[in-house]
């Protein structure tokens, strides 16, 4: 799985793991996201602010 990185505030989001705060299943990418899904830690808006940071 990959993990993908908040470009504001660099909040890790785990896809192996979901979020279950935000009812996101593991094995979620952000693009699986809702449309007003934000970053829980900054609450950035959007897909577009979090990239690929690595491959497990």
């Amino acid at each position: 799985m990959t993990i993908y990185v908040c470009l504001h505030c660099e909040y890790k989001f785990d896809s192996e793991k979901g979020d279950p705060a935000y009812n996101i299943p593991a094995g979620a990418t952000p693009a699986d996201m809702p449309d007003d899904w934000v970053c829980p830690e900054c609450a950035a808006l959007g897909v577009e602010a979090f990239i690929a940071e690595e491959e497990k």
